[in-house]
């Protein structure tokens, strides 16, 4: 570099349904700093509150760094299922990020860009899987949203199981489901479920979190057991039909929260494994943050 010269910063961030986390480096991809912070899913928790979230983090980074302007910067959304356009990037990084060139994408993409294999699952709050097909064309499947899909994630585990909830309470039928629905939501009474979910407070991802309940309840209860099994295989059916399209020699990596639950790995792998035996499928090693860093280098 040559005197007088400054040095080129670039930021990758990964912006899941209930956290955010930003890498920064320099123009040798050196890492300088990680932050993190919560869900700038728009979609989410609103755009309001999204940047508010956002907002948080890049001044964490610059009050540790002193970084306040970067060359680039990449967000991987999960609000979102492609590439965004410039009104969608300025309504969300406007006045926030100083970058001369700015991506955002899904939170799907960026974690493909980290991945080793050419395809990825992610099962969260929500489920999405994406590809790299042989043409260079990508490939998604899934990443519906809360309302028609997200099968597999933690908020449709959640959803499900307190439907069980619902269905044993009005039958008068005792269960730990129930009891743990109480505790987990802070309420008195399981009826006052029903102003916590229906409330525009309550965030997606504090639904979500009762998933890990329900997956630790799994090896005792047999509803648990069965919604673990029924949203394992919806999601393995969502990936298989992303495989079909992607050919012989499919490398799945697994990201995301719920794959921690060893039932529903188990069943998901499975599932893709009968369809497509050949299937190589491990866990993305590479923080997705990371991948968005290598997003945010390679903007023209």
């Amino acid at each position: 570099m040559k005197a007088g010269e400054s040095v080129k910063h670039y930021l990758g961030i990964d912006g899941g349904g209930t956290k955010t986390t930003a890498v920064v480096a320099d123009e040798k991809g050196k890492i300088l700093f990680r932050a993190q912070g919560k869900s700038i899913n728009f979609y989410g928790v609103g755009m309001e509150k999204a940047r508010e979230n956002l907002a948080v983090i890049i001044t964490k980074i610059q009050e540790k760094t002193g970084i306040e302007d970067f060359y680039s910067a990449f967000i991987g959304c999960s609000a979102l299922d492609t590439e965004a356009d410039k009104k969608t990037i300025d309504a969300l990084c406007g006045g926030i990020i100083n970058a001369e060139k700015i991506g955002m994408n899904s939170d799907v993409f960026v974690a493909l860009k980290a991945a080793s294999g050419n395809s990825v699952a992610i099962c969260g709050t929500g489920s999405m899987a994406i590809g790299e097909a042989k043409d260079g064309s990508v490939i998604i499947k899934g990443g519906w949203g809360h309302i028609l899909g997200d099968e597999g994630s933690g908020y449709s585990i959640a959803v499900s199981a307190l439907k069980k909830c619902c269905i044993c309470y009005d039958k008068g039928i005792k269960t730990p489901l129930v009891d743990e629905a109480i505790k987990f939501f802070g309420i008195k009474n399981f009826r006052e479920i029903i102003d916590i979910i229906y409330s525009p407070e309550t965030a997606k991802d504090s639904i979500a979190g009762f998933a890990g309940i329900v997956g630790s309840l799994a090896q005792e209860d047999k509803a648990c057991k069965k919604i673990i099994e029924a949203e394992a295989a919806a999601f393995a059916h969502t990936v298989i039909s992303l495989i079909s399209q992607l050919g012989k020699g499919a490398h799945l990596s697994l990201y995301g929260g719920v794959f921690n639950n060893s039932l529903f790995r188990e069943i998901f792998c499975n599932k893709v494994k009968e369809s497509y035996p050949e299937t190589i499928i491990d866990s993305l090693t590479t923080p997705a943050e990371e991948g968005a860093l290598k997003a945010s280098m390679e903007l023209k």
